[in-house]
């Protein structure tokens, strides 16, 4: 007996957001300091984001989990870039360094806070349901 899956738009959203997150990793190798661990956190979501998109076809009451993983993902690689910036932001403020010194994080910031509520949005919606 064959189960019939439905997509829902939680599976796009997954997408989209897996696509915002590659595009935030990029931008993120542009900032003054970057942390290895902040990588590793923001690549890992977008790989799950978009292997829960494809696996959720077959399985999709055990990949549905995926989306809350991705965000918290999500959320740790965000973390970690804030801590390594700390020293960056209070010099910027005493104006020590200038604001282009931040600007490609704070790009970087505003694409994976995107990124972020997409996943979060994706959790809500699920990726795919069974009829």
């Amino acid at each position: 007996m064959k189960k019939n899956i439905q997509l829902s738009a939680g599976m796009f959203i997954e997408l989209f957001a897996a696509v915002i997150g590659i595009v935030s990793v990029i931008q993120y190798g542009n900032s003054y300091a970057t942390s290895s661990k902040a990588y590793t956190f923001l690549i890992a979501a977008a790989i799950v984001g978009v292997l829960a998109t494809i696996a959720a076809q077959f399985l999709p009451k055990l990949f549905n989990w995926c989306a809350p993983v991705t965000a918290a993902l999500a959320a740790a690689g965000i973390g970690y870039s804030i801590t390594v910036m700390v020293d960056a932001i209070g010099y910027v403020i005493s104006g020590l360094y200038s604001f282009d010194t931040l600007r490609s994080w704070i790009t970087f910031l505003v694409a994976a806070g995107i990124s972020l509520l997409l996943y979060i949005v994706a959790c809500f919606t699920g990726i795919a349901k069974e009829k």
